[in-house]
């Protein structure tokens, strides 16, 4: 039985608008001129060849699987020659990617559900090759994406891809940081807008912006404590932090593989959801997240951060838990100095507002996000 594909043509021949709709499946009749996909005789290069390099958080199932949890994770190889084909699975009909070749504006790549293949453009190359990227743009709770590798038919070499920049970022967050629903503009007439695209949030920006790697350890809806139902005993961010899959305790990350220069922490706004939590077991919350942080990355710069949908008008509700939670998170950051931890600050953030219909900040806010704590953040990292 055949897989289902998503067809994309030579990058040279088509204009981005329609390379986008063809990566949807919303045109069909150019399909002749993909690249053939697998046959019989394709060699397949598993997820583990070390000319596949990835960015963010992996979960490897022996050595022919690689699991993709969190928002944000990049696969990424260089071919000559021949296309090889990309081979690849979502848990849901949600899963996406962000699809770049060679730097050009991304197309996107929706996933249906089960095992698909992705065919990519053959043709001349640079010397270099075809350097591919395809970045996770949906958020944790929208399905886990595999990764089963490439198919390599005859003529298809690989090679090894550019080094990835030797800074390092990390941001922890909710659905802001995972760019929930930023595309979206009014009048938003349907719900496609409301999908999440990461590699467009503040924190991929910022990382772009800093030459520096990234890892969006983000879940949408969940908090430092509570989730945004007031819930505790769901997997907040002390339960996911620690894990390469955010929904399976069995899949535990080895923080040894990434240790971040600076660490940025933006969560908040799910725990005050329901109302406001008894100040110190708030504190204590915090606390403890930036324990788990230190036993885990040492060396690196904690900037804690807030809301940007919280309004900033002190005779509000949300303004009233602003400045309740920048008073714990005061507390946090004099306790640390006071113990010697010099490498951990408080940067504000003003209110991006989003649309009418949905606070998650769009796009040109996270632009505007991103400038506002790059000053922060470079200087407690000293960059």
């Amino acid at each position: 039985m055949s897989l289902p594909k998503v067809y994309l043509p030579h990058p040279f021949s088509t204009p981005a608008a329609l390379l986008v709709l063809l990566a949807l499946g919303a045109v069909s009749g150019r399909a002749e001129t993909a690249t053939p996909a697998m046959t019989a005789s394709s060699l397949i290069a598993s997820p583990r060849d070390p000319r596949i390099q990835y960015m963010g958080r992996v979960a490897f199932a022996g050595e022919a699987e690689a699991k993709l949890g969190f928002p944000g994770v990049m696969i990424r190889f260089a071919y000559r020659g021949s296309a090889p084909t990309v081979l690849l699975g979502g848990s849901s009909a949600y899963c996406a990617f962000s699809l770049s070749i060679n730097g050009w504006e991304p197309a996107v790549v929706r996933l249906p559900e089960g095992r698909s293949e992705l065919p990519l453009p053959s043709g001349p190359a640079p010397a270099s090759g075809w350097v591919v990227e395809l970045t996770r743009r949906n958020e944790s709770w929208q399905g886990v994406a595999s990764f089963f590798g490439l198919a390599l038919p005859a003529g298809c070499e690989l090679v090894a891809p550019p080094a990835l920049p030797t800074r390092k970022l990390m941001f922890i967050g909710d659905s802001i940081t995972c760019g929930e629903a930023i595309d979206r503009l009014p009048p938003e007439l349907d719900n496609t807008s409301r999908m999440a695209n990461a590699p467009r949030s503040y924190g991929m920006l910022l990382a772009r912006q800093l030459q520096a790697q990234v890892h969006l350890v983000s879940y949408g809806g969940r908090g430092v404590l509570r989730d945004w139902q007031g819930k505790m005993d769901t997997n907040n961010a002390r339960d996911f932090f620690p894990l390469a899959l955010p929904d399976d305790p069995a899949a535990r990350w080895d923080h040894s593989q990434y240790q971040p220069d600076a660490i940025v922490v933006a969560l908040g706004q799910n725990d005050l959801n329901a109302g406001l939590i008894d100040e110190p077991v708030f504190t204590a919350a915090f606390a403890a997240l930036l324990g788990d942080l230190r036993r885990a990355h040492p060396g690196a710069a904690v900037l804690f951060t807030e809301s940007p949908m919280r309004s900033e008008d002190p005779a509000t509700e949300d303004g009233r838990k602003r400045e309740f939670q920048r008073r714990c998170l005061r507390t946090v950051i004099a306790a640390a100095h006071a113990a010697g931890d010099s490498r951990v600050a408080f940067a504000p953030l003003h209110q991006y507002s989003g649309t009418p219909t949905n606070a998650h900040p769009v796009a040109f806010q996270h632009e505007q996000m991103a400038a506002e704590l790059s000053g922060p953040l470079r200087e407690l990292a000293s960059w």
